[in-house]
């Protein structure tokens, strides 16, 4: 009777499901699991869901001002500059990753701990300073910096297929550093 039953709830469904075909093979061979089919991916559900990754890849400048700053002193010493153009620089996401750049410069600084921005921008008389300790020379560059990241998107659909896209995002960054 068992064997009638799981078949004709097969039936009703259509097709012969794994867990159909493991309760015949069940009822016929006398409570011992034998071998089934294994559950196909239509059969499978997956809670949907999206995980995507950040790799920054390459960073340029776009715009900035550099020179040293010599210390022939005894005692630290420093200087301010004032930028010799205006520079602006928009971050920019592929749309194929169906994502802001909200989203995107929010999770690349939280993942990646950098400062970028949805948008970096200097003015021409914008100042800016420069530190150099006792008897050392110090090059330096302020700007804006371009940050490339590659953003992986795996998006998991409810019947289990993974879906994945890669493509990259243009990161804003007002950046200094001195060496």
């Amino acid at each position: 009777m068992a064997f009638w039953i799981g078949e004709g709830l097969m039936k009703a469904r259509g097709k012969l499901s794994a867990v159909g075909a493991a309760l015949v093979l069940t009822a016929i061979s006398g409570g011992t699991a034998v071998a089934a089919t294994p559950v196909t991916p239509k059969s499978m559900y997956c809670p949907p869901e999206d995980d995507r990754t950040y790799t920054q890849t390459a960073s340029a400048w776009y715009g900035y001002d550099s020179g040293t700053l010599a210390n022939n002193s005894a005692g630290t010493i420093s200087k301010t500059y004032t930028h010799s153009s205006t520079k602006s620089l928009t971050t920019t996401v592929s749309s194929e990753l169906q994502i802001s750049a909200n989203y995107v410069v929010a999770q690349v600084n939280a993942k990646l701990g950098l400062s970028t921005a949805i948008q970096a921008s200097y003015t021409k008389s914008e100042a800016f300073t420069v530190t150099a300790p006792a008897h050392t020379t110090v090059k330096y560059k302020d700007g804006i910096l371009k940050r490339t990241i590659r953003v992986k998107w795996d998006h998991t659909y409810s019947n289990c297929t993974v879906k994945t896209v890669t493509n990259f995002a243009y990161l804003a960054d007002n950046y200094s550093e001195a060496s």
